[in-house]
């Protein structure tokens, strides 16, 4: 492809692109990574942004330092939606800033911290599998499983009691918003959430415990902590990240692995390979419809085009992980695939802190499934959740 200079004319498309039931292959960025790896969209605050859709384009903007997170979320510029969420946190900030808060709360999620989680997730996953069993056929997972057990693990791991996860949920749902709520309710949502974890954050340093709020409010390096709104905004991101995306990835999965039930049937009769099929799941699902918007600090060519200083940039993680020059066969679900350095939790200073919480969920959820319920099987299509920065079910209706 020839190189086209900014502002030169250039075919644009609306986005988000039209919603597709499922977690299979997305048509449009499929063709969008054969004939304009990266191509001008409209976002839904009216703003143009180049999308950019091929694996090795999407590593260079997640890790070079000249694609800003800061000047996609402070200041005039362009922007992914006319509400701002989370513009002060973690997910906002460039190094040098995004480094002292990355190595402050780093030591709360480790490797080491997120196995030792591990039979404490185990156990969670046997007592919401208990109640799944005696209750009535069909059942809806999303309720019993994906949804809970994320929700009381993000819970506790940020100390919140359990019986305010409904409202959690709720607000998680708007802060997740592309298209499905209007401004008035997602900033309600915010000022409640921001209202709730001040709160929250307050009674902790007064009273500090074992969860990892505790351990960031007494958080320091060489005299630096974390500030009350650092705080504050840093619980949000772990409730829209480890709560809502992990639900919709442990939802996705399962109906994945139930949609061709010889799938399921493999982890059945080989537990073993629940890790690996994990990562292929993870990859495989196009599950992020969207990805956190980037604005260029200065000129870079990249992917066939001149993005000039100040123009924005999406780089979709969920179109890199089927990028046919890295993936062999990347749109066949294959539960056995061995090379697989997938995008899934991220690249390069942004990568997902919580990563291996989440790994650690999926692994225990699908774990506990295919050994309590190996004759599990879908009851009715799923419902699917619609206009939001993930795609997930909204119910997926199962029976044994």
């Amino acid at each position: 492809m020839t190189d086209v200079d900014a502002g030169d004319p250039f075919p644009t498309a609306d986005f988000p692109f039209p919603h597709h039931d499922g977690l299979g292959p997305i048509p449009e960025l499929a063709a969008l990574r054969r004939n304009a790896p990266c191509a001008r969209i409209i976002l839904p605050s009216g703003d143009p942004a180049w999308l950019v859709t091929r694996y090795g384009d999407v590593r260079t903007v997640l890790a070079d330092p000249r694609f800003s997170r800061t000047r996609a979320t402070r200041g005039a510029g362009p922007r992914m939606a006319h509400v701002p969420t989370l513009q002060d946190s973690i997910l906002a900030a460039d190094p040098p800033e995004h480094s002292r808060l990355r190595k402050l709360v780093a030591p709360a999620f480790t490797a080491r911290r997120a196995e030792a989680m591990r039979s404490g997730v185990a156990r969670l996953v046997d007592d919401l599998l208990d109640r799944l069993a005696v209750h009535d056929r069909p059942a809806d997972l999303v309720p019993l499983l994906a949804r809970p057990l994320p929700l009381a693990v993000i819970c506790d791991l940020l100390g919140v009691p359990r019986e305010d996860a409904d409202r959690l949920d709720a607000w998680c749902d708007a802060l997740r918003n592309l298209t499905a709520a209007p401004d008035a309710e997602v900033t309600a949502a915010v000022g409640e959430m921001t209202g709730y974890l001040t709160g929250l954050v307050g009674a902790k340093r007064r009273r500090g415990g074992e969860d990892v709020l505790s351990t960031l409010i007494a958080a320091r390096d060489e005299g630096d902590r974390l500030s009350q709104d650092e705080l504050v905004s840093f619980a949000l991101v772990l409730l829209t990240g480890g709560y809502g995306t992990t639900a919709d990835r442990l939802a996705g999965s399962v109906h994945l692995l139930l949609d061709d039930p010889e799938r399921y049937g493999r982890l059945v009769r080989e537990p073993a390979t629940v890790p690996r099929a994990v990562e292929e799941l993870l990859r495989y699902a196009q599950t992020n419809v969207q990805a956190n918007l980037r604005v260029a600090t200065e000129e870079v060519r990249l992917g066939g085009v001149r993005i000039a200083e100040g123009e924005a940039v999406m780089a979709i993680n969920s179109s890199a992980n089927h990028d046919e020059s890295v993936f062999d066969a990347p749109d066949l679900l294959d539960l056995a695939r061995e090379h697989n350095p997938h995008l899934g939790f991220g690249h390069g200073v942004h990568h997902c802190v919580g990563a291996q919480i989440a790994r650690v969920q999926l692994q225990e959820a699908l774990a506990g499934l295919v050994r309590r319920f190996p004759g599990l099987r879908a009851a009715a299509p799923p419902r699917w959740k619609t206009g939001l920065k993930t795609r997930g079910p909204r119910s997926l209706p199962v029976t044994w």
